[in-house]
């Protein structure tokens, strides 16, 4: 196989826009390997456009990361707010990858990465390595409340799963439930089956710079809302779907809301839920208390994170969610549902809550109990420290060392 001898060329396989802002765990993960991508690796993203007319779909687009361009071809086109058409995302996209192989816009990679299991399926035998990074543990397939369309046929699932394992060089779970899964499934392959946490943007995410800006920050926000400056907002940033249950982070806020009238819940995200959520606010007479900001971009959140007192996540289950990091690396604590990987990141009473219960009464109280103890003491320098391990020099520079190993194999 011909290869490129002086850097290697990585493609990227995943239905994701890295110059738009659709909420999603998965697209800010890429978004961050083509941002910090070292001169020495090429990165093509075959992925969807979330805007067609600035960025249609067959055009390659240059993306201008820290220290090189990586390269970005949209396949189909995906809504930008994250909510689904009737034939699904994915069906759509592996159509398209389809043709897009055939013309041979892949030829000139030397290894390929995935960022779910179903594109492998259009590879067939290639020879080439190839990588799997996985966001969820996908037993979750199992679960009749999931929002996985792969619910309503595991078995078929997991007989694609099986056959496309096996065809992987190295596979990344941000789940530790997944790895060990996955090793006792696929004894053969354990050892190229590793844990990788998601990472957060420092470069973007961080506290305010003093005392004067950090207040000017939270007065600003709360003129934005109508509300009182000394109101203290809780913060919700996610898709509005199943996975993060905003209907049940309502019932929660709700109970928080009816003893402390000062509070005010802002939610960041769209979705499938919208309007069940809109419906959820006005029949639980949560109208004047509750905002909704639909999608916004990374920089515009921060400066939410920065003036919430706490962000709330209710999510039914996860990965390791990247909006608890991106908020603690601002110096926010996190009240949670105790899902994925949280409890690495969140420590009862340092860093935030985890609900002891897996409903509104264990959450609301988790919520509670978050804003007396920041009232307590002040949790910032906690919530900074804690998400140190997540710097993407750290995390990232695992896939950048296992891409340069595996194009010295090439080469050799």
């Amino acid at each position: 196989m011909e290869i490129h001898r002086q850097r290697a060329e990585v493609g990227i396989f995943y239905p994701s826009d890295p110059a738009g802002n659709v909420p999603s765990g998965i697209d800010s993960f890429i978004k961050g390997i083509l941002k910090f991508a070292p001169p020495d690796l090429g990165y093509l993203l075959l992925g969807a456009t979330s805007d067609p007319a600035a960025r249609p779909t067959g055009r390659i687009i240059e993306l201008k990361g820290q220290q090189r361009v990586g390269r970005f071809l949209p396949l189909v086109e995906m809504s930008a707010d994250g909510t689904r058409r009737r034939i699904p995302l994915t069906v759509r996209y592996l159509a398209a990858l389809r043709g897009a192989l055939r013309s041979g816009v892949a030829a000139g990679l030397d290894i390929l990465d995935f960022h779910r299991i179903e594109p492998l399926l259009v590879f067939g035998a290639d020879p080439r390595p190839k990588n799997l990074l996985m966001h969820q543990d996908m037993s979750v397939v199992r679960d009749n409340n999931s929002d996985i369309l792969w619910r309503h046929a595991p078995g078929v699932y997991e007989y694609v799963e099986r056959r496309l394992m096996r065809r992987t060089s190295r596979v990344y779970c941000v789940r530790q439930s997944a790895v060990d899964r996955y090793r006792a499934n696929y004894p053969e392959i354990a050892g190229q089956i590793q844990f990788i946490p998601t990472w957060v943007d420092t470069d973007v995410f961080h506290p305010a710079a003093g005392s004067g800006e950090a207040t000017g920050v939270r007065e600003d926000h709360r003129r934005r809302l109508g509300v009182s400056g000394d109101s203290r907002l809780l913060l919700f940033v996610g898709r509005l779907d199943r996975q993060k249950d905003p209907l049940l982070l309502l019932d929660a806020f709700a109970r928080c809301a009816a003893s402390d009238s000062g509070l005010h819940l802002v939610i960041v995200g769209d979705g499938a839920l919208r309007s069940e959520v809109e419906d959820g606010i006005v029949s639980r007479g949560l109208s004047k208390r509750v905002t909704l900001l639909g999608v916004l971009g990374a920089a515009t959140i921060a400066g939410w994170l920065r003036a919430a007192d706490l962000l709330v996540l209710s999510s039914a289950y996860e990965g390791m969610p990247i909006a608890v990091l991106e908020a603690l690396a601002c110096g926010l604590p996190v009240a949670s549902t105790d899902v994925g990987e949280i409890r690495r990141v969140v420590s009862d009473g340092s860093t935030g809550r985890i609900a002891a219960t897996h409903d509104a009464i264990g959450l609301g109280k988790a919520l509670c109990l978050s804003l007396a103890d920041t009232a307590r003491v002040p949790p910032a320098k906690a919530c900074v420290a804690a998400i140190q391990p997540y710097r993407p020099e750290i995390v990232l520079a695992t896939l950048y060392d296992n891409h340069r190993r595996q194009f010295a194999e090439l080469a050799a």
